[in-house]
């Protein structure tokens, strides 16, 4: 996963006024479904729903774990998309998936998320530039009104 970790922060420097030059790679944790809702609610198992799946639930940034943060993702296979690639981590979906993550990682190693309000402000960035990417991809975006999500999502 480095060549994609290491394509996408390139691709993040050229597209934002990020400097990414000297920013560590984080851990990528590839998890199934299942795995991916207790990651969640580690701290409150018993918000798991009953099948043991939070079906809203794709991926998680944590700056706190491993020694320069760690994105949590749907492993490609689950991903939409997924069938139609011999490697699904060539799925573009996929991709945003981690680049959206990825921003995040982004936002905390450059100090940018130290001056927001709260957490959940990151988001929009990560939305409109995650966006951004499936466009140049020629990838339908599978959010429809992006732009109101990642407002609505960045809502402290």
């Amino acid at each position: 996963m480095d060549p994609l970790l290491d394509a996408l922060l390139a691709w993040i420097g050229d597209n934002t006024a990020y400097d990414v030059s000297d920013i560590p790679r984080p851990a990528l944790m590839e998890l199934s479904p299942e795995a991916l809702t207790r990651e969640l609610y580690a701290d409150a198992p018993q918000l798991i729903p009953e099948d043991g799946v939070d079906d809203r639930l794709i991926a998680l940034y944590s700056h706190e774990d491993g020694a320069h943060g760690t994105l949590y993702v749907l492993g490609p296979e689950h991903v939409t998309g997924a069938e139609a690639y011999d490697d699904p981590t060539d799925n573009p979906i996929f991709q945003e998936i981690v680049l959206h993550e990825l921003i995040h990682h982004v936002q905390w190693q450059t100090g940018v998320a130290d001056t927001w309000p709260c957490p959940s402000r990151g988001e929009e960035e990560a939305y409109i530039l995650g966006g951004r990417y499936l466009f140049e991809t020629n990838t339908p975006d599978p959010i429809p009104n992006r732009a109101f999500w990642a407002h609505a999502y960045s809502t402290c």
